[in-house]
């Protein structure tokens, strides 16, 4: 198939993939000619770049006309030339070939736009870096369905970065390469390696360091225009301080667990067989030190799979009696084996255990072991999971969150009545109310955001 003279005559050669990536855009969206692309790009009047929304109410009055028909015809090889041009092979020659390789949803050596977010653009080469980067400490011989899970994670993820960057970019907030370089390091520290070292890890693993770095630039931006739009808007009252004060002095005493959960379910005999099976793999390869946040995120078909399966803290009591005997049997950083609930099987991950309470004064109060699962590995990814989150010493935007103490001693616990246990209960009320903001306000720019996935 020849270049129409339509193409040949415009200054493409030049352009980079992004200019493509409009362009072919302007093609299929636009009634105009090829030509008054550079016209429109000169003005620069970019109205082209509306998204062209299906309007099912009039479908059936808009048929096509045979005019229409070979405007789409027109449209779709100008497609198909630029597609060419792109891949540098002929248009034909592509065209044959897409003909032998049915349509796939893996991304693996796919070239081109995997999703629009806005005037942003998500290539396959990203989401493939995210996914080397996630898979890292997953176990080998990973099912198909799996893979798939972790595809969509990375897609959504990488989606959410782009418009947490395009608010701070709005906001004209710019992350220094000096913060990044923090961050960075900060994350090598917790795999036990200097930051050279980390580098080259991670470039022998297939690592592309721009991917960890471009979500390093996004978190610490992200945490700076929280603190920006939405930390000024968090008042606590005293009648809020009041009432927590009186609830953590009425369930002082007990217990209350902090919970990771995998979950699987199933429908059947068979497909018990096969939860409870898969249940005990899971479990055995969680004990040779797979990280079980990660497990979590590939396999868990529980709500909270996306945080690593994390149910945070739960009251003693709060679950069914087969889950609460199990925790109950458990030491911080030991896991369950499965347990049979009508629905499917559970694999619980106890975290920390304390004793509820008012808060102690930050000089009486004794420092926390990590659990055993939320000690850094020598690995090349956190214990939190494959996708590194911003250590919080990387930012000082961000929130903080001060945790009671397990280890107070009764004495020290009548002595938090002061200001000072007040101080951080605020604290506390504070971070969870900018939390649920931050978390609304994300989902508020996704849902007016145009998002288009192409495959």
């Amino acid at each position: 198939m020849s270049c129409p003279a339509s193409i040949r005559a415009l200054p493409i050669w030049g352009w980079s993939p992004r200019h493509w990536a409009v362009f072919c855009r302007f093609i299929w969206t636009s009634t105009a000619k090829p030509a008054d692309f550079c016209t429109l790009r000169k003005q620069n009047t970019l109205a082209f770049l509306a998204p062209q929304r299906y309007d099912a109410a009039n479908a059936e009055t808009r048929r096509p006309t045979k005019e229409h028909a070979v405007t789409l015809t027109l449209r779709l090889a100008l497609l198909a030339t630029c597609a060419a041009l792109m891949l540098g092979a002929p248009a034909d020659a592509s065209a044959a070939k897409s003909k032998k390789q049915p349509a796939a949803a893996q991304p693996q050596n796919r070239i081109g736009i995997a999703a629009v977010v806005n005037d942003d653009i998500i290539t396959f080469s990203d989401i493939e870096d995210r996914m080397r980067l996630y898979l890292l400490a997953a176990p080998k011989n990973l099912p198909e369905e799996a893979k798939q899970r972790v595809l969509q994670q990375a897609m959504y993820r990488l989606v959410d970065e782009k418009l947490q960057m395009q608010e701070a970019n709005a906001l004209n907030i710019r992350v220094a390469d000096a913060d990044i370089a923090r961050g960075f390091a900060s994350i090598a520290a917790q795999n036990k390696m200097e930051p050279e070292k980390f580098g080259e890890e991670l470039k022998r693993a297939g690592i592309n360091l721009d991917t960890l770095q471009e979500q390093i630039r996004a978190e610490i931006a992200w945490s700076q225009v929280v603190r920006r739009k939405l930390r000024p808007q968090i008042v606590i009252s005293e009648t809020e301080i009041d009432s927590e004060v009186d609830r953590l002095q009425r369930s002082s005493g007990r217990m209350e667990f902090r919970i990771a959960e995998i979950f699987l379910p199933f429908e059947g005999e068979a497909s018990e067989k096969n939860a409870r099976e898969l249940a005990e793999r899971l479990a055995n390869e969680i004990r040779r030190g797979a990280p079980f946040s990660q497990i979590a995120r590939e396999y868990s078909e529980a709500p909270g799979a996306a945080t690593g399966g994390d149910l945070g803290w739960i009251e003693e009591g709060t679950l069914s009696g087969d889950l609460n005997s199990a925790i109950a049997a458990l030491k911080p950083g030991q896991l369950s084996a499965p347990i049979r609930a009508d629905k499917g099987y559970h694999l619980l991950f106890l975290r920390d255990a304390r004793e509820k309470g008012l808060p102690a004064p930050r000089a009486a109060a004794a420092p926390e072991a990590a659990p055993a699962e939320e000690k850094p590995r020598p690995s090349l990814v956190t214990s939190e999971g494959p996708a590194p989150e911003m250590p919080p010493q990387a930012s000082n935007d961000a929130p903080k969150v001060i945790e009671p103490s397990a280890a107070a001693s009764p004495e020290a616990a009548k002595a938090t009545a002061g200001e000072v246990a007040r101080e951080e209960i605020a604290t506390r009320l504070g971070t969870q109310r900018l939390e649920q903001m931050a978390e609304r306000y994300l989902h508020d720019l996704r849902a007016t955001a145009f998002i288009e996935q192409r495959f």
